[in-house]
């Protein structure tokens, strides 16, 4: 849920756009390919002055303020809601309604990207370029049956700008800026260019950052150079109809990281997609139709030696992530609402091995086959309903049906060293399991109301089943190594949220107030946890190991906004989220403490001026102990508050200069969610930038 100042002469339209706003995220399309007369169908800006119902937000990178974001984590925890936590100055990992890693979906431009990093060093929303005019939505929660495989935490979707934006003839921009802590550097242009109803357009991107220092003024290792680019071409037809092949592709160099005990040297991630989106004449029974297909190849390597002074045990994964898929979906007018039906697959393979030398030379032994030649097939079919009950009601209807079939390849591959194990032997040591094939038949649905009571209130209630399958991380991984072993669990069974919120937007004038509350049972949450010889874990050594238990989540997000005049305006946000294991009776790990931030804004024509207040209460419901527990909380985190100042300009038409001060009083803190600090034992957590000035500059032509 996030703010709305609700002006007068918006408020109509928010309320038209209830639901064409949850019309477009079902259909699971760009929401700038929509029929042109949808309220629905432009980017909207998130600057405390327009809102949707739900908690659904969308806004475009060019209308934040802040530093330029390291990643799109950096970008995405910046937002009401999206907390996120580090492993260094890049691959940030975010999470939503206290789930995190594959319960949220991350779509970037139609297409999914899994990492190839059985670390997390390089999670889907790091590996995600940002345009200034991207739109980016993020819903929170089960809110579509047709975005694929269910993500019970949210989903982040990354579309290019529409098409019919693309005027004949040539256009586009260049963007770049300088950050005075970790001298982050970065540079971003795009071109486009359009003739009849063709049209074509490309980017390329640069960034280099060196480490940054904490509050304290302590190195942190954090540097990395990233650097892309991307083509796309198409055709604009008929009814706002498009027809388009792309493909982009984004390098990471030498990327350290100071909570793993390994950086890596090189990821790079290589998309391509085809798709039509094509809108049907008014009064046909079939209204819409999208046709898609893609694949996204990611290659990773990391390693303890090349960028770090190594020790004797020298150590080294090579590891690939590729990914396929597509979707048939067909919006059809049925009974004054709209019929979504479609289908969509998606395979993810992913195979990585692990290399090591205890004599100081190059690694050339294969200690593990890290994920076994995994693959993970799901083909679902859909059907979601939207229409509106009355003039100020609509209701949403969705089931969804996923078919799961699972493999690894290698899981009898016998790899080199002393006590070596295939992968197979392993997961019958610590689960008794040795069938690595599976399939499975998860169902999920849900049910949405969103309802205007009068021009200034509207409320949204929703409920949903989603169930999501383990990945390969869960299913396979294999670590071989006593204590430190690290066993995926081939038997683990899919988690199954029952999820239900509710919440009311109000305002008048010059206010405006968003509140909601959540919550969401999960049979079979998958719990990563160590090895104690609880039940169906046959092994007490303290090994890393995947478990189900029952858990519970729930929260609450707040948000308001007031315009002292013309010129003044102010913004605040509160979230909070609370986890339990109720198998175990403790607190689940990585749940973020109460949080927000407080905006004051003075804004004239051409330039505006603000500061912002973003603090975190302390928290104490913390998975610490590996003896009792996960362990995978670093610490109890105590609270903070830190002091931002931004300011924008446009001297010209096509012309914006930004600056300001990230952390102004250089305070020194950790986000809860972020690892432990592996390379300096004198810091516990992985720490947030220090004080921070930037200088941004934006020309569009």
């Amino acid at each position: 849920m996030f703010l709305a100042h609700f002006s007068a002469g918006r408020r109509a339209a928010l309320r038209a756009a209830a639901a064409p706003a949850a019309l477009a995220i079902a259909f699971a399309v760009p929401a700038t390919h929509a029929r042109a007369e949808e309220p629905a169908s432009s980017p909207i800006v998130i600057e405390g002055d327009q809102a949707l119902p739900g908690p659904l937000e969308r806004m475009t990178p060019a209308d934040t303020n802040g530093p330029a974001p390291r990643d799109a984590g950096e970008f995405l925890s910046r937002l009401e809601g999206v907390t996120s936590g580090r492993l260094g100055g890049h691959g940030n990992e975010i999470s939503m309604r206290g789930l995190t890693q594959d319960n949220i979906a991350v779509i970037s431009d139609g297409a999914y990207v899994f990492g190839g990093c059985p670390n997390r060093m390089d999670p889907p929303s790091s590996l995600s370029a940002l345009l200034p005019d991207d739109v980016v939505t993020v819903a929170r929660g089960y809110q579509s049956v047709t975005d694929g495989p269910p993500a019970p935490g949210g989903t982040v979707t990354i579309d290019r700008a529409d098409p019919y934006d693309i005027a004949d003839g040539l256009s586009g921009g260049i963007e770049g800026g300088i950050e005075s802590n970790g001298e982050t550097r970065y540079v971003s242009a795009q071109a486009r260019a359009g003739l009849g109803g063709a049209y074509v357009r490309g980017f390329a991107n640069a960034k280099k950052a060196e480490n940054y220092e904490d509050g304290d003024g302590r190195d942190v290792r954090s540097a990395f150079k990233q650097y892309g680019g991307g083509l796309e071409a198409g055709w604009r037809y008929g009814n706002h109809s498009v027809v388009s092949l792309s493909s982009d592709v984004d390098i990471v160099e030498d990327a350290l990281f100071a909570g793993a005990g390994m950086d890596s040297p090189w990821t790079a991630a290589r998309t391509v997609k085809a798709s039509l989106d094509h809108n049907f004449d008014e009064g046909s029974l079939v209204t819409t139709l999208e046709i898609s297909a893609y694949g996204s190849f990611v290659e990773h390597l990391m390693d303890n030696y090349s960028l770090r002074t190594p020790g004797m045990m020298r150590m080294r994964t090579d590891a690939n992530s590729d990914t396929y898929g597509g979707r048939l979906a067909a919006g059809l007018d049925v009974m004054g609402g709209v019929l979504t039906l479609g289908v969509d697959h998606r395979t993810n393979n992913r195979n990585a091995e692990s290399r090591s030398n205890m004599m100081g030379g190059a690694p050339v032994t294969i200690t593990n086959y890290t994920w076994p030649d995994m693959f993970i097939r799901d083909t679902g079919l859909f059907g979601e309903y939207e229409a509106p009950v009355d003039a100020g009601t609509s209701l949403k209807l969705g089931l969804r049906a996923d078919f799961v079939s699972v493999e690894a390849k290698r899981a009898d591959w016998l790899p080199g060293g002393m006590g070596a194990i295939t992968a197979r032997q392993l997961y019958a040591t610590y689960y008794g399991v040795t069938d690595t094939d599976r399939e499975e038949t998860n169902v999920s649905a849900l049910a949405r109301v969103t309802h205007d009571f009068n021009d200034s209130i509207s409320g949204w209630i929703g409920a949903a089943r989603a169930v999501r399958t383990a990945d390969a991380t869960e299913r396979g991984i294999v670590r071989n190594g006593g204590a430190n072993s690290w066993v995926g669990n081939p038997g683990i069974k899919p988690e199954k949220h029952y999820q239900i919120d509710t919440g009311l937007s109000a305002g008048n004038g010059p206010w405006g107030v968003t509140g909601g509350i959540w919550y969401d049972r999960v049979d079979d949450f998958i719990s990563r946890d160590t090895a104690r010889g609880q039940a169906g874990i046959l092994m007490s050594n303290g090994a890393s190991i995947y478990r189900n238990v029952d858990a519970e989540l729930a929260g609450v997000d707040l948000s308001g906004s007031y315009r002292f005049s013309e010129n003044w305006k102010t913004n605040a946000t509160a979230s909070y989220t609370y986890g339990a294991n109720l198998t175990d009776s403790r607190p689940l790990y990585q749940i973020a403490p109460l949080s927000g931030s407080l905006e004051v804004v003075y804004e004239q024509p051409v330039w505006q001026a603000g500061t912002r207040l973003r603090w975190a209460a302390n928290q104490t419901r913390a998975d610490t102990n590996p003896l009792t527990g996960s362990g995978l909380d670093a610490q109890e985190t105590p609270g903070h508050v830190v002091l931002d100042l931004f300011a924008s300009w446009k001297p010209v038409t096509g012309l914006e200069l930004k600056g300001g001060v990230s952390n102004l009083l250089d305070q020194t803190y950790a986000s809860y969610l972020s690892r432990s600090n592996g390379f300096d034992p004198a810091v516990v957590q992985v720490n947030e930038p220090g004080r921070s000035f930037y200088i941004q500059a934006a020309l569009t032509f």
